[in-house]
């Protein structure tokens, strides 16, 4: 979006101003430097908190209601809870979750998340984006267990990916589902999953040249033993699909990010935000984020027809 990257709600003074361009509220830096990610529900409120101040310090209550539905939150959740998932056999998966097992993971997740936006729309918030789950079968760490339980095979662990399209597909489903409840709001699903899987299936158009193995790790795929400082990183991480155990490489991420922010070819020069510089500068015309790009979420006013009114019931 032409924005630094927001900082940690833990490292700000605690004023709306410093807030203003940009806040995460995705965890926080602990012992040794390592980043530990907070639930949900801290994150949520977290960011009430914050919404909060901006309407103590905000002139009337109409500047705060307009500070917030003029923010766009961006929201990820569920990588971390598959890749714990997946770190596990499928028996031991289903035994440290008795209730809901491997597959009821997704419901619930899908659900939680699907509250979280409707939490946020009480709280004034009218631009929210929700990114899926990338295709963690193919991350090292699940390809090194897959290629153990697998007498090594060196493919993508297909049950993996199935559970995460599964979550995907309810995520989506849910999102469309909840649209028509939150009249005046715009709600985006961005499917990483797709962008991911059109990377893997064409790494050279991207200038990768390595898609199974980590850039950061030791042991097979470099996925025994995680990142631990960057010394251990490979000398060319642009050339890498995959930066640690379960993350992409920034070159990736750039990709996902642009295929998120507005559909565009190296034709077609790219819209103002992320950086286009993927390593291979060659980029196919694709568009993962639906029904409108962070692009049109950030800058265009909320869509009146992307909600059902509930004065009339009817698309207005």
């Amino acid at each position: 979006m032409g924005l630094p990257s927001p900082p940690l709600i833990s490292t700000l003074n605690g004023t709306a101003a410093a807030a203003a361009r940009g806040v995460n509220f995705g965890g926080q830096y602990g012992d040794r430097g390592m980043f530990c990610m907070g639930a949900v529900g801290q994150q949520l409120r977290l960011a009430a908190e914050t919404l909060q101040l901006l309407q103590l310090e905000a002139g009337t209550p109409q500047d705060a209601s307009a500070a917030a539905a003029g923010a766009v939150f961006v929201l990820s959740f569920g990588t971390d809870a598959y890749a714990r998932l997946l770190a596990r056999g499928p028996a031991e998966a289903d035994a440290a979750a008795p209730k809901h097992g491997r597959r009821g993971l997704g419901r619930l997740l899908a659900d939680r998340i699907a509250r979280a936006v409707s939490e946020l729309y009480e709280a004034d918030v009218r631009r929210v984006a929700v990114m899926g789950v990338a295709p963690l079968g193919c991350a090292p760490r699940v390809m090194w267990e897959g290629t153990r339980a697998l007498d090594g095979g060196r493919g993508c662990v297909e049950e993996a990916n199935e559970l995460i399209q599964g979550y995907n597909a309810r995520l989506a489903a849910r999102l469309d589902d909840l649209r028509p409840q939150l009249p005046g709001a715009a709600v985006v699903f961005c499917h990483v999953y797709k962008g991911m899987m059109e990377i893997l299936s064409n790494p050279g158009r991207y200038g990768l040249e390595e898609t199974r193995e980590a850039c950061c790790g030791l042991g097979p795929f470099k996925a025994t033993v995680g990142c631990l400082s960057k010394e251990m990183a490979c000398a060319a991480p642009e050339r890498h699909l995959w930066w640690d155990l379960y993350s992409p490489t920034e070159a990736v991420d750039a990709l996902v990010a642009n295929w998120s922010w507005g559909s565009w070819s190296a034709s077609s020069p790219p819209p103002p935000g992320p950086s286009s510089d993927s390593g291979s500068g060659v980029m196919m015309m694709m568009s993962i984020c639906s029904p409108l790009s962070l692009q049109q979420l950030a800058y265009g006013a909320p869509p009146a027809g992307s909600n059902v009114s509930k004065d009339n019931g009817k698309d207005s």
